[in-house]
């Protein structure tokens, strides 16, 4: 049990880290403190933390021409801190993205994570218009060249998220598709 529970820590540390928050900012808890008393919920009128909503929900995922590639469950947690996504390909593999409103860095910061076990971090952000995107870093690694990713969530409508993955190798000069897909909203 205690290395299951280390194993959890270190995880949630990584993920703090990856939304620009020190262990050391967390409110220490006492094991009789907070009986009766409501969560805080410093998150919840804060309007820029509310402005990735558009996200939120059950989605069917598709490309343009309506292939099937797999849903996504995008669900508010930590008290409307962040975006958690859930997410399946059309051959069940998963992912999860946690996304949040990074206020000492003043974007937003999305950490990815599949189940090839290689982390995604995009630290830094932009808003165009309603869109937002997201922009990661990977250094230079044997003979692969320094790769930036760009991630593009753009609301068509109130039923249809478009994400649009890039990759670029000179910098941001020119930007390679690596993938375009739809978010349809399911229908309750």
């Amino acid at each position: 049990m205690r290395l299951r529970l280390g194993a959890a820590i270190r995880r949630y540390a990584v993920l703090l880290a990856a939304v620009g928050v020190s262990a050391g900012a967390l409110p220490a808890q006492s094991a009789g403190s907070g009986a009766g008393q409501r969560a805080p919920t410093p998150c919840a009128d804060v309007a820029e933390r509310h402005r990735f909503d558009f996200w939120i929900g059950e989605w069917e995922v598709t490309t343009k021409g309506g292939t099937r590639v797999g849903s996504s469950v995008v669900q508010s947690v930590s008290g409307g801190c962040a975006l958690l996504e859930n997410w399946t390909n059309a051959q069940g593999g998963q992912g999860k993205s946690l996304n949040a409103f990074n206020p000492a860095a003043g974007q937003w910061q999305q950490y990815w994570i599949g189940q090839d076990g290689n982390p995604v971090e995009f630290r830094e952000s932009t808003w165009a218009g309603g869109s937002i995107v997201f922009r990661a870093h990977a250094p230079a690694a044997g003979t692969t060249p320094a790769t930036e990713q760009r991630l593009t969530f753009s609301p068509i409508d109130s039923a249809t998220v478009r994400q649009l993955g890039e990759q670029s190798t000179d910098g941001g000069t020119t930007w390679k598709t690596t993938y375009d897909f739809y978010y349809h909203r399911k229908k309750r």
